[in-house]
């Protein structure tokens, strides 16, 4: 499970819980940079998939079901094209891919990658806003604070601004259609019918090149956090179908 920009993996915990309950191997790590994992964050959404892999491969991890939110839907995506690019012949296979929170193109605005340069606490604060539906102002809260505390911890360790870095890897990535054309896996995309980040409308050409099937919930962008339970529904459905075939 691949967290979303200037996040780390907390951001999964009643996912995973639940997840492991039934008997399902979870594995959420800390994207380079991002909680406990060092920096600096890496260059692109490329990279991040090699290492997400690499990482895969290393722990014996050889049949995945990636499931990422937002950035992390990105690299998800990325990385399930790679696998499928080098042929059913390796021993490494993507079984699924699950995207939380995912748009393509990913695109910031200028507005708001100068503010992330200018004054992150600002720039958090706008982007805990508008990930997440209006009521909920608890989610809200401790994501902000979360997202600070990431920062905080990037900048103090001497790699700079984090939340521009993954703000900027997010607009940057240009391969997100191709990627989709290679993908040969079951795709799950789980959206927040309030999401304000990525809206809906901004995942209909992703979901149609992946031939992906759609989950709607009652959320915001950051649906672990507004609706866990629905998140987990919705991924327990796809390991189940996976177990039937």
């Amino acid at each position: 499970m691949l967290h979303g920009a200037a996040h780390n993996h907390s951001v999964w915990q009643h996912l995973a819980d639940g997840l492991e309950r039934t008997g399902v191997s979870v594995n959420t790590p800390d994207l380079p940079g991002h909680g406990d994992c060092p920096g600096p964050a890496l260059a692109d959404v490329p990279a991040c998939a090699d290492w997400v892999l690499n990482l895969a491969a290393t722990q014996g991890r050889n049949r995945l079901v990636l499931v990422g939110h937002s950035m992390g839907a990105l690299i998800a995506l990325e990385a399930a094209a790679r696998v499928a690019a080098r042929g059913a012949a390796q021993e490494l296979q993507v079984l699924a891919l699950v995207l939380l929170g995912a748009a393509y193109p990913m695109k910031v605005s200028t507005a708001l990658l100068s503010l992330a340069l200018d004054d992150p606490a600002k720039a958090i604060h706008k982007v805990a806003q508008h990930s997440h539906a209006r009521e909920a102002v608890a989610a809200l809260e401790a994501d902000q604070h979360l997202m600070q505390l990431e920062q905080n911890q990037y900048a103090a360790a001497g790699h700079g601004n984090l939340l521009h870095h993954d703000l900027s890897l997010c607009n940057d990535y240009t391969s997100g259609l191709q990627s989709a054309a290679q993908v040969r896996c079951r795709s799950t995309l789980i959206a927040g019918r309030d999401d304000r980040m990525t809206p809906l409308v901004a995942s209909a050409e992703l979901e149609s090149v992946l031939s992906a099937q759609r989950i709607e919930l009652a959320t915001g962008h950051n649906l672990m956090a507004e609706d866990p339970a629905g998140v987990l529904t919705a991924v327990l459905a796809v390991c189940d179908a996976l177990a039937a075939t």
